[in-house]
């Protein structure tokens, strides 16, 4: 038993022998020179720590590994050195090029920081070198608000959404409530419902509830929406066996042929439609949108009316879509999608879909 203490004693000073002979007597700062080009140079007291000094000697014999730099921000976070941990990874990055989550830790301790213009320049660096990484999106809309930038902050929530993938059940609710939030800190509450209703028609069993409704009721008051009320719907049969409905729809007085899809998260238009409509994008971010042709770029603006039939809404997302006239199909305008849907309650069965005005809950 003594002896293995022994052995395993001697075995700990062999692998911190390193640390020892140096880290209290040499000065960091000329010895780790060539770490600190790459990394930025670190307080001589946070230097000095044993497993501080010894993840600097892995960076001076590899100056590109990994681990070590890794464990090296995991420890100058812990010892409360947050900052150089941050600008540490980040600076790897842009010199040996990988791994590019060093960027997300980055950005996460900037947030915390609340140093939002770091965060904002390194979550541009993330989305340069990752566009469709929905994280990336998602950080950089957070740092956005933090510098109040909201315009900006509600297309990276967007794409956040958007490029998630197919399962958006799976995201959480706290997307959809920043991006809420964004429209709400520029005054456009009927827009901020839009996002919330959106979370709950992915899965209304579980999200259709009093506090869900609640919020968007507060939104909606705070907004003077309008919205049909009473019990309207209107219902669409299904042709052909395909599940494909066209519908006539007006946006701002103006009518068109559209596309009634429930897997579109905003009511997409053709420029031409847009213009007809008087949608204007004089301002709009540019938002990325995921169909069934692949990514294509829109202009995130906002139709003043939506009316389909006897169902109406006020101050409805609306993604301007620079396309050819065959993009949605030949005569049509667009796509009517969730960001007007959302707002009442959408039904398949029997070959028919109906959308109806929400019903109160018992």
């Amino acid at each position: 038993m003594f002896r293995a203490i022994w052995l395993a004693a001697c075995l700990l000073a062999a692998v911190s022998g390193g640390a020892r002979a140096g880290y209290l007597d040499e000065n960091p700062d000329e010895l780790f020179a060539s770490v600190y080009e790459k990394i930025g140079a670190l307080p001589v007291v946070a230097a000095r720590d044993p497993f501080v000094w010894l993840r600097l000697e892995e960076l001076k014999r590899e100056p590109c590994d990994q681990k070590s730099i890794g464990d090296l921000a995991l420890m100058l976070d812990k010892l409360g050195y947050r900052r150089q941990a941050a600008d540490g990874l980040y600076k790897f990055v842009m010199n040996c090029g990988a791994p590019i989550t060093a960027l997300h830790r980055s950005i996460n301790i900037y947030l915390k920081l609340t140093d939002y213009p770091r965060a904002v320049e390194v979550a541009d660096e993330f989305i340069r070198r990752a566009p469709t990484n929905h994280d990336a999106h998602y950080l950089r809309g957070v740092a956005l608000e933090g510098v109040q930038d909201y315009r900006r902050a509600l297309a990276d929530y967007s794409d956040a959404i958007e490029l998630y993938g197919t399962d958006k059940k799976s995201i959480s609710s706290r997307v959809f409530l920043r991006m809420a939030g964004a429209y709400a800190a520029l005054k456009q509450f009927c827009e901020a419902t839009a996002p919330i209703s959106l979370w709950v028609a992915l899965d209304p069993a579980a999200r259709d509830t009093s506090q869900t409704r609640k919020i968007i009721a507060d939104y909606e008051s705070q907004g003077n929406c309008v919205a049909s009320t009473g019990s309207r719907k209107e219902s669409f049969p299904l042709r052909g066996g395909k599940d494909v409905v066209t519908v006539k729809a007006a946006i701002n007085g103006v009518s068109g042929l559209f596309v009634l899809d429930t897997g579109a998260s905003y009511v997409s238009v053709k420029a031409a439609f847009a213009s007809r409509a008087k949608i204007s994008d004089a301002g709009a971010s540019e938002i990325t949108l995921v169909t069934a042709n692949g990514q294509s770029k829109a202009k995130l603006s906002r139709a003043d009316r939506v009316a389909l039939g006897k169902l109406e809404a006020t101050n409805v997302p609306v993604a301007i879509q620079t396309t050819d006239d065959k993009s949605f199909g030949a005569g049509v305008d667009g796509l009517l999608g969730m960001s007007f849907l959302s707002r009442f309650e959408v039904q398949m069965a029997g070959g028919v879909i109906e959308v109806r005005t929400r019903q109160s809950k018992k």
